[in-house]
């Protein structure tokens, strides 16, 4: 009797969604911390890193004199609200070019901030808030 009323308990943890900060604070995804979920037990967004890659090159052929080098990092996320799952892809330098990126989530909104990106590892700085029913 003890233990299934144990595991039962057990169980039950397992079950219960694991809410790491509330919407409208801050909060890091990286290459070592790839998922947050955010809200609360009742209502909430998961956020998941999926891929990150840095993009090189030049835009112009090697025989064009003022042909320019270009370097950016695009990013790759999943986010979940309630089992619907979408992807999107956002380059740094979206994110530099207005201070912060905007991507629309039906009733959330989620802000990217910053981004930082060295090698082999990367980091974004986002926070999502919930939208204002009117």
């Amino acid at each position: 009797m003890v233990f299934s009323l144990m595991q039962g308990h057990i169980n039950a943890q397992e079950n219960m969604e694991n809410i790491e900060t509330p919407f409208g604070d801050t909060f890091t995804l990286s290459s070592t911390k790839k998922s947050f979920t955010i809200g609360t037990n009742e209502e909430n967004v998961k956020i998941e890193l999926l891929d990150f890659m840095k993009e090189w090159g030049y835009d112009a052929l090697p025989e064009y004199e003022n042909r320019d080098h270009y370097s950016d990092v695009q990013y790759t996320l999943q986010v979940d609200i309630k089992g619907n799952k979408n992807t999107f892809n956002f380059y740094s330098s979206e994110i530099k070019q207005n201070d912060n990126f905007t991507i629309d989530l039906e009733n959330y909104t989620l802000l990217i901030l910053s981004d930082n990106y060295a090698n082999t590892s990367a980091s974004i700085e986002m926070k999502i808030n919930k939208k204002n029913k009117e």
